[in-house]
């Protein structure tokens, strides 16, 4: 009973969970709200494909005197207990396991180094990012203006077409400084970025 209670999670979760964790020690690398739930169903699914190929693997090994190939259940126990310790250890060495050091310091290893994304750092960037967007809004608000009054003006006349007109032309000129700030934003942006 005790065996089937320890073979249950050795054949169909801890060799693929502990490789998972080996290929993405950190957290939120699979996906920032959901990455537990990515990292117990994709260790699931790699522990079957471990078990299958580990399978594939004993049986190429050849024939035993039985005829069964090596493809049994002690051989298949050691095969499993020994990817996963190897699996855990390099996980660990990676910087899978953080939690392992406050069992002691010894065991606490460095997560690696976040890689440079292909849009730079944006959590740099945050500032210049945020302006990007506010001016984004603001263009497309006075575009909306703009259309307005130009709507206006010609649907009226004499001075109340005036007004329209000379609203029509402020806020052109509005809108042209706006695009002349995300012009300039954009160009120190890409100044940075190469």
């Amino acid at each position: 009973m005790v065996v089937e209670l320890l073979a249950f999670p050795l054949v169909l979760f801890l060799p693929g969970y502990t490789l998972v964790n080996l290929l993405y020690p950190r957290k939120g690398e699979l996906d920032r709200e959901y990455d537990v739930l990515y990292r117990i169903t994709l260790g699931i699914v790699m522990s079957i494909v471990v078990v299958v190929l580990l399978g594939f693997f004993l049986q190429a090994l050849g024939v035993n005197p039985e005829g069964m190939g090596y493809f049994t259940g002690v051989n298949l126990w050691v095969g499993l207990s020994s990817l996963t310790i190897a699996f855990f250890l390099v996980g660990w060495w990676r910087g899978a396991y953080p939690i392992l050091g406050r069992l002691h310091p010894a065991l606490k290893r460095p997560l690696p180094r976040e890689p440079a994304s292909i849009l730079g750092d944006l959590e740099a960037d945050r500032g210049v990012l945020t302006k990007l967007r506010e001016l984004a809004a603001e263009r497309e608000r006075l575009r909306k203006e703009v259309k307005d009054a130009a709507r206006r003006a010609s649907l009226h006349t004499g001075s109340l077409k005036e007004h329209y007109e000379t609203k029509r032309l402020e806020l052109q000129k509005k809108l042209r400084g706006i695009d002349d700030a995300l012009t300039q934003l954009e160009s120190d942006r890409a100044k940075e970025l190469y």
